[in-house]
């Protein structure tokens, strides 16, 4: 059993109208459409509903297949599913969706969690380090998520070999941990921990990006360590190497404005180089005792809950896609400002059937694999910053560019 009160499994809901819900879960699931492209898309249409209804339409004026989005009947069986193993998905504008996520740009939009939701939103601490840790970091590690776990705090990890497994092994009596996990709620990694992910689906949380029976995959750790370190309010680095996905997941949490703690190690172990490294530069806090943590996560302040990005109020600037928007939604202008506003504003150019228009082979003879900003892009082929942004959308929509989390905008990796 668990040492404290086991909550409903469920989010509460924000008094969306449940065709509205079912939309953004289909538009969120759908090939094609991330974090960015989704805010830009709910910027521009409103809602999801509107949004899908535009989707079509606009791949038919650029010439392009319409977007893949799933029919209604396959969320609604995924919700079923779900639900039959006492779990959900979480949407960003969902109340129990993460609230140190909400202050992280780009968080996901939509997130699938198994369990207990109340703890992803606990004060909570990542515990991260070495795969193939060595028999005292383990014992040190089972401890120390034992101590903090009972002292209140939620104990998270990747449910990797090594560090992780430990640091949830010690948390898991308490009912709290958290796994992030890369693959689908159904899908084990590493296959030796089986029991112990069903354990914490039973008295902790599993939470993850991606759909049932996706599969584990390398490409995928970067964004389950990107959820370890922004759910979190600091890191615990155990065993760390120079060159490890432990140290990328301290960065991403120092980048986070997360607290950093490594325990030192001996110097001649390559496990302990890396958590040595910040500890001499003064990037993380020393830890001899649990209760470190403890007390220097009292003194540090907890962000505020952010809205999000659709739900802020829009900036001060003209509708992009105004031909496609809904007429009740595109306020008419005067006939005196017309004069002005063609010359302030250079609408998105017109689309060119079957194949990219002059502008969009404009842009991506610009772009590398080195990033540019949407600034950067609009100055050198002579556009508008709104034109280029919406030339943008349909370019990340049918995948021939890839938008990063600052913003910046790629070739596809």
């Amino acid at each position: 059993m668990s040492g404290r009160d086991k909550p409903a499994a469920f989010p509460s809901e924000t008094g969306l109208p449940p065709t509205e819900r079912l939309a953004r879960l289909r538009l969120a699931r759908t090939k094609g459409i991330g974090t960015a492209t989704f805010s830009r898309l709910m910027g521009l249409y409103g809602t999801a509903e509107q949004t899908i209804e535009a989707l079509p339409a606009r791949a038919r004026l650029s010439g392009r297949p319409a977007p893949a989005i799933p029919s209604t009947t396959r969320i609604e069986d995924e919700i079923v599913w779900l639900e039959k193993r006492g779990a959900c998905h979480l949407l960003r504008s969902d109340a129990a969706y993460p609230h140190l996520l909400t202050t992280l740009p780009n968080a996901p939009v939509l997130l699938f969690a198994q369990g207990s939701t109340d703890l992803l939103s606990a004060p909570s601490l990542a515990i991260v380090g070495a795969r193939k840790a060595s028999s005292p970091a383990l014992n040190l590690t089972e401890r120390f998520a034992a101590g903090l776990a009972e002292a209140g705090l939620t104990i998270i990890s990747g449910l990797a070999r090594g560090i992780d497994g430990a640091a949830h092994r010690g948390a898991l009596p308490f009912g709290r941990t958290i796994a992030a996990l890369p693959g689908g709620l159904d899908i084990t990694y590493p296959p030796e921990h089986a029991d112990l992910q069903a354990a914490i689906a039973r008295e902790g949380c599993l939470i993850t990006e991606y759909p049932p029976g996706m599969p584990a995959n390398a490409r995928h750790f970067p964004r389950r360590n990107h959820l370890i370190a922004g759910l979190s309010r600091g890191c615990l680095l155990v065993e760390a190497a120079r060159r490890s996905g432990t140290l990328i997941t301290a960065q991403l949490a120092a980048t986070f404005q997360r607290l950093l703690f490594a325990v030192p190690g001996f110097p001649e172990d390559p496990r302990s180089s890396g958590g040595n490294d910040l500890l001499k530069q003064n990037r993380a806090i020393l830890v001899e005792r649990f209760q470190d943590i403890l007390t220097a996560l009292d003194d540090a302040p907890s962000p505020d809950r952010a809205l999000a990005p659709w739900g802020r109020p829009p900036p001060l600037q003209p509708f992009l896609f105004t031909s496609m928007m809904p007429t009740a939604s595109v306020p008419k202008p005067e006939k005196a400002s017309i004069a002005s506003a063609q010359v302030n504003v250079q609408p998105p150019p017109a689309p060119v059937l079957n194949g990219q228009s002059p502008d969009e082979k404009n842009i991506l003879s610009l772009l590398a694999h080195t990033p540019s900003t949407v600034d950067e892009i609009a100055s050198r082929c002579q556009l508008s910053i709104s034109a280029v942004a919406a030339i943008l959308i349909e370019l990340e929509i049918n995948g021939a560019v890839q938008r990063h989390e600052d913003g910046q905008i790629t070739l596809p990796s």
